[in-house]
């Protein structure tokens, strides 16, 4: 281990580009050490930092395992960008160890070839050929040009990246017409440019949830009526990540039905490990004693309690119960394919569905443990 004077006296005059090349692989660093000096020194290079406020090297702390930036893209001849096929990146930055830049595109919505729209994602430039893994999330913005307009904003919450899936983000984010619209003030007309922002967090999964053996995970069904209208087999997924024992945990909901009979459709409820399974590209299990390549052969036991929260302060949830289920590579998902009936879970008198904001929201609270083998 480095001690935390050497570290503070020699590390912030050794030039970035040999901090990077030599520094990191050597692994002499723990990676708070790594982040304390990465920040740093990035500081001058990349003065758009979300801290607002210089950053002083520090002694390791795991109040750092967070790092947040803000990514910024200006769209230069954007009279001509929005004729273009080609993708746009900015310059990388150096953010958790991984270089990290903005990709931007225009492409019809549909196929055709009338209006364009602005594909925008967040992209990880580091090897596809090497393994790595963490969980991001991020606001999307175009940013106001002009003072008193709003900005334009997306976000998606918690998402895996790794080099299986480097990038992230929104195909269609908003139409070029409505972007170059001068009532928006989202573009500069004499400068003929946009300018685009990523405000990230990315989070280093290696030391966190590795020993955790239980949790709550929660998801809301926006624009249920939509949902119900879907075909059998239709799905949704909850956007947020709860690793516990150091894999991720996602609620799975699909439209099913009870015997093929009948048109009265079903809520299918699930609690999914969303680890990678052969032919898939979903996160990359970490295990206490593999931290940085995929686990092999994993295999839990895991309770739970599925629930439909009420809406109503004077309702119960609907909740549903399983024990001793084995999750594994074969078997990685596990619930109830008839959980409840649309018409039930619609119905205003049980307090389940909130009409108003169209949605519900569900709910698991479960234990995992290392099944016997």
């Amino acid at each position: 281990m480095l001690g935390p004077a050497l570290f503070k006296i020699r590390f912030p005059f050794i030039k970035k580009m040999q901090f990077w090349e030599k520094i990191i692989p050597s692994g002499v660093l723990i990676a708070e050490e790594a982040i304390g000096v990465e920040l740093y020194q990035s500081q001058t290079n990349f003065p758009v930092i979300s801290h607002g406020l210089p950053y002083s090297l520090q002694f390791p702390s795991h109040g750092r395992i967070w790092t947040k930036w803000t990514l910024l893209m200006d769209i230069e001849k954007a009279s001509e960008f929005k004729r273009e096929f080609h993708c746009r990146y900015n310059k990388s930055v150096p953010i958790r160890g991984l270089l990290w830049k903005i990709r931007a595109q225009t492409k019809s919505k549909n196929g055709s070839t009338d209006e364009r729209w602005l594909r925008f994602f967040l992209c990880c430039a580091a090897s596809k050929n090497e393994y790595w893994r963490c969980v991001c999330s991020a606001t999307f913005r175009i940013v106001s040009q002009k003072n008193g307009a709003e900005n334009f904003t997306g976000k998606f919450g918690e998402a895996v990246l790794s080099n299986k899936m480097n990038q992230w983000g929104f195909i269609n984010f908003i139409s070029i017409p409505e972007l170059m619209d001068p009532v928006k003030g989202l573009y500069d007309e004499n400068e003929d440019k946009f300018t685009l922002a990523i405000d990230l967090t990315v989070q280093n999964e290696r030391e966190k949830h590795i020993y955790e053996s239980n949790g709550t995970i929660e998801m809301e069904i926006e624009n249920l009526s939509e949902f119900a209208r879907e075909a059998f087999g239709s799905g949704r997924f909850s956007e947020s990540v709860l690793y516990i024992k150091g894999f991720p945990w996602k609620i799975m909901a699909l439209i099913n039905s009870k015997n093929e009979s009948t048109d009265q459709k079903w809520l299918g409820f699930y609690l999914w490990c969303a680890a990678a399974e052969k032919g898939r590209r979903e996160a990359k299990p970490l295990t206490s004693s593999r931290t940085d390549i995929e686990a092999e052969n994993w295999n839990f036991k895991c309770s739970a309690t599925l629930r439909i929260v009420s809406q109503k302060s004077d309702r119960a949830d609907f909740s549903r119960d399983f024990s001793g289920q084995i999750f594994n590579e074969l078997s990685n998902k596990s619930g109830f394919s008839n959980f409840i009936t649309f018409t039930e879970l619609m119905n205003p008198s049980k307090g389940f569905y909130d009409k108003d904001a169209d949605k519900v929201k569900l709910s698991i609270d479960f234990i995992v443990k290392e099944a016997d083998t």
